[in-house]
């Protein structure tokens, strides 16, 4: 007997009438004071760190791997790496844009926006047509890019497998209504910031206002809404190295909201990630930063070149790259000025290079290693 397709949930509009009974207690205000003291130590690592965009860009490149990997993926991080350097690797190109894909939209994304109390003209607040211009940069040229990338769903999605779908999300016609409510709730005045990302990435799930790709984007909103709202002052906060830790867990919350109304354990379940990825990127970004540091002492002492910081920075943007990257970055004439750079940084440790003769791919192992 096949087993019957679930009807189209309606999740309930935003903000949630009755919140404070979850938020209000005792287990729930433990772990959001816990949660604001580990992200109070985060943002006190951003508000004082010169250029923390540069320094986290490593992160960044996990988190769109990571990110990625939730939706079915396969590369590493030195996949990934290789692959923007021009090396062959067993991974398809596809899967590859996807996750470059994933950082560009990130990027636009803050090139666009500005934050909620931003009196830029130019600058647009965190809405719906954010969301539609990130997912059609997300689904530029790979798998999924003949799914209606840029708008809202036309026709049904549902979640599950071949054989079996467990959960249908709102349908088309209702899509625009409830993203309209979620738009309005991005802007409302909760006093709980991170419960209210909590509730966002949790309802924009259960909407799914996409044909393909909506995991992806409903990642991407966790460190943008937090940006957007001023909590943060930089969109350098991931959670998908805690959900893609354990998979079924983040599913089974999430499913727990549509088939009893559980908000309690999907806000605890968030917030133990808040406190567990507050503290590994407070970690990983101050190793970044003393590296960082190390590095630019030698290249200062060391190095005779007025493109020596900026090779330093070009490496913690791209750990593995060819010559003629770091020459296009640098915008210089010649390529000898470029290999003598290189021979500098290799001598002092900061580079190591490949074994070829020819098209030689350089890397940095220490910040490579400094991500895990």
């Amino acid at each position: 007997m096949t087993k019957k397709t679930p009807e189209p949930f309606l999740p309930n509009k935003l903000p949630l009438d009755d919140l404070n009974d979850f938020i209000l207690k005792p287990d729930i205000i433990d772990k959001m004071i816990e949660a604001s003291n580990a992200m109070g130590i985060y943002k006190g690592f951003l508000y004082n760190t010169p250029n923390p965009m540069l320094l986290i860009s490593p992160l960044l490149i996990q988190e769109s791997v990571l990110s990625s990997k939730l939706e079915g993926t396969h590369a590493t991080l030195e996949d990934f790496l290789n692959f923007e350097a021009g090396n062959d690797t067993p991974i398809e190109k596809d899967e590859m844009t996807e996750i470059a894909n994933y950082r560009t939209a990130l990027y636009d994304a803050l090139d666009t926006m500005g934050t909620i109390n931003n009196d830029d003209p130019g600058k647009l607040p965190l809405s719906n047509r954010i969301i539609k211009n990130m997912h059609k940069i997300l689904l530029n040229n790979v798998r999924g890019n003949t799914k209606n990338p840029g708008n809202f769903k036309r026709a049904q999605n549902y979640i599950g497998s071949s054989t079996e779908i467990s959960y249908t999300p709102v349908p088309p016609s209702h899509t625009e209504e409830y993203m309209a409510n979620l738009e309005n709730y991005i802007h409302f005045d909760e006093k709980k910031i991170l419960i209210q990302s909590a509730i966002i990435h949790a309802q924009f799930e259960m909407i799914h206002p996409f044909e393909d790709g909506n995991g992806r984007i409903g990642r991407l909103l966790i460190p943008l809404f937090l940006y957007y709202k001023e909590y943060l002052p930089y969109p350098t906060f991931y959670m998908s190295e805690y959900f893609e830790a354990d998979r079924n867990r983040y599913i089974e919350r999430l499913s727990d909201i549509s088939s009893h109304n559980n908000w309690l354990d999907w806000i605890d379940y968030y917030l133990d990630g808040i406190i567990k990825q507050a503290s590994r990127n407070t970690i990983k970004a101050n190793r970044l930063l003393s590296l960082y540091d190390e590095m630019k002492v030698l290249c200062t002492s060391k190095v005779n070149s007025k493109h020596a910081i900026n090779v330093l920075d070009f490496i913690f943007k791209h750990p593995v790259f060819k010559s003629g990257q770091l020459k296009d970055e640098l915008n210089v004439g010649s390529l000898s000025t470029v290999y003598n750079l290189l021979d500098k940084f290799t001598e002092l440790g900061i580079l190591t290079k490949s074994d070829e003769k020819r098209n030689i791919t350089y890397y940095s192992p220490q910040i490579i290693l400094s991500t895990e």
